[in-house]
This record gives C-alpha cells, sequence and structure tokens, in this order.
C-alpha cells in the first residue's frame, strides 16, 4: 500500500512538473503558487525552502513586468514628448493672445515712457526695464522704439562709464602733479592750505618731513615753501594743530 501510495504521489509530482502554468514567472521552476501549496501540504519540502521559491517567483514577476513597462514607455515616449511640444506651442499662443486682450504692452510701454522722462529715474534701472519690455512682448507694435530706447540708454551708459574712467585718470594725473610740486615746494600759501587742512601730523611727515621747530599745538617749517602774499619773499610755514590734526596753515613771518 505504501509503495503503490508513493508510487501514484510520485505520478502527481510528475504531471506538475510537465503541466504548463498559466501567467507564471519563468524561473525555471514549472510549479505555480498552488501547485507548490499542493506538495507542501503532501510534506514534499520544508515551508522554508517553499517561501525561498515563492520569493523567486514574485522576483522574477517584477523584473518581466519592469521590463515590459520599460518597453512601452519607450514606445509611447516619442507621442509624449509630441504632446509636449504642441501643449507648450499651445500654451504661448494662449499667453500672447492674453497679454493682446489686456494690452499689457501698452501698459508697460506707457509705464516705460514715463520712466525714461523721469529725471530722477536712475538709468540701470531704465536699462532693465526697457530690456524686459523687449524679452517679453516680441510681437509689440512697440518693440522697435523699446529697443531704440534700450540702446540709448546702454550707449549713455557706456558713455558715463567712459567719462568716469577719464575723470578718475585725470584726478590721478593731477595728483601726481601736485604731489610733485609738494615735494619741490612750489605751492602758492592757498594750494598749502588746500593740501594740508586736516591732515594728521603723521601725513605731515610723510609728505614735507620733520618741521625745523615743533610745540604741542604749533609746528613750524623755515625755508622757501612758499611766497609771502605781501611781500613777496618766499617764507616757510605754521602749521597749527588741534587735536593732532592741522585746522590753519600760515606763511611763517606773519607768526613771529
Amino acid at each position: 500500500m505504501k509503495r503503490n501510495g508513493f508510487i501514484s504521489m510520485g505520478m502527481a509530482v510528475a504531471g506538475f512538473t510537465l503541466a504548463v502554468v498559466p501567467g507564471r514567472a519563468d524561473v525555471g521552476i514549472n510549479y505555480s503558487s498552488d501547485q507548490l501549496d499542493i506538495m507542501d501540504d503532501w510534506g514534499f519540502f520544508p515551508p522554508e525552502f517553499k517561501a525561498r521559491v515563492e520569493d523567486l517567483f514574485d522576483t522574477n514577476k517584477a523584473i518581466i513586468k519592469a521590463q515590459n513597462d520599460e518597453a512601452e514607455l519607450k514606445l509611447e515616449l516619442p507621442d509624449y514628448l509630441k504632446k509636449a511640444d504642441v501643449a507648450e506651442a499651445k500654451e504661448d499662443e494662449i499667453r500672447q493672445e492674453l497679454a493682446d486682450y489686456d494690452h499689457t504692452d501698452e501698459t508697460d510701454f506707457v509705464q516705460l515712457q514715463k520712466d525714461l522722462n523721469d529725471p530722477k529715474a536712475k538709468l540701470e534701472d531704465l536699462i532693465k526695464e526697457a530690456q524686459e519690455f523687449v524679452w517679453a512682448y516680441s510681437t509689440s507694435p512697440h518693440l522697435a522704439e523699446a529697443q531704440q530706447y534700450l540702446q540709448q540708454a546702454q550707449l549713455k551708459e557706456a558713455n558715463e562709464s567712459q567719462e568716469e574712467k577719464d575723470a578718475e585718470a585725470a584726478r590721478v594725473a593731477a595728483r601726481a602733479k601736485l604731489l610733485q610740486r609738494v615735494q619741490a615746494r612750489d605751492l602758492s600759501l592757498q594750494e598749502w592750505r588746500d593740501f594740508l587742512y586736516n591732515m594728521s601730523e603723521e601725513d605731515v611727515v610723510r609728505y614735507i618731513g620733520q618741521p625745523d621747530a615743533e610745540e604741542d599745538d604749533y609746528w613750524l617749517y623755515s625755508g622757501d615753501f612758499t611766497q609771502d602774499p605781501k611781500t613777496l619773499n618766499k617764507v616757510g610755514l605754521r602749521l597749527n594743530f588741534n587735536a593732532g590734526r592741522i585746522v590753519t596753515i600760515l606763511a611763517l613771518p606773519h607768526a613771529q
């Protein structure tokens, strides 16, 4: 009886092995999950083994599904991209129609002209405003005027920048020439006053050297520093200090 039972069971197993399981994942094992349950009930293998086989079924199914999804996506992607282009074109068209309907370009252009005529408006802000109009309203009837405003503002900015550079270069050259005259002691009394006023003691020493005599609140420089405005003779300088800075500059004979 036992032998016949085992033979019958073996034939049943063979039948399971040869059967084609509809919809199963091809994992190299010819059993469905239901068949495994029956064989598990018959005690053919431990539950742990069945669980591992079940995991193999699930993993293989997931892989096949992912491969199928990827293939479908590749087939559908060109259509999606085409639809996206069409939608973007429609969006641009609607946006332009809305702008035409609301006449926002008219409003912005009027504001641009108003700002251009405002003497308090900053040049960099005007350039930004004109540039934004040109970018935003490529089909506006005012586009050419806005582009002209933009070019004029950019040209003005370039000219002002060059003027600043030229002015700075002139200031540097004038300063260098003044320092040469300082070293040569070739300044009028007023020029000495303009140059030395509010200068610190350290800077005075740096430019014209140590004084010939000094007190707490004044320094004396003898020699031919400048021309006395009354006698027209070459005289020295008296520098009066307050809190370490020059407050007055006098021709030396006037201080004696």
